[in-house]
């Protein structure tokens, strides 16, 4: 049981996942407000992760389960066949949803 979803953050030295248990429906939108929210540092990959991180597991804070971190995606991501549902590209500066078979690309400025 659970909403599983994962987003995969890039950076120039490789890709951090960040996993949720429960709030996979709502990943997409929370990806959106978290490159909002990392604008300033958009340009800097240790600050924007952290910013990103910060914002992506932001229901979580303080409890023991719910969002996890990896280095190479290993857990179920039960919207995109335990791939990366949103994939936060920090070199590109693009934002990359991927739902129900259709993937949606769009510039941070866009978002």
């Amino acid at each position: 049981m659970g909403d599983r979803a994962m987003a995969e953050i890039k950076t120039e030295n490789g890709s951090l996942f960040v996993y949720t248990h429960w709030g996979g429906c709502d990943l997409p939108e929370t990806a959106k407000e978290a490159v909002r929210a990392a604008k300033p540092r958009w340009d800097d990959d240790s600050y924007a992760t952290r910013i990103l991180v910060d914002q992506l597991t932001k229901g979580g804070r303080d409890q023991e389960t719910g969002y996890g971190l990896l280095l190479k995606p290993n857990a179920e991501d039960e919207y995109n066949n335990d791939n990366p549902s949103v994939i936060i590209d920090l070199v590109k500066q693009e934002l990359t949803t991927i739902r129900e078979g259709k993937t949606k690309v769009a510039k941070f400025q866009e978002v």
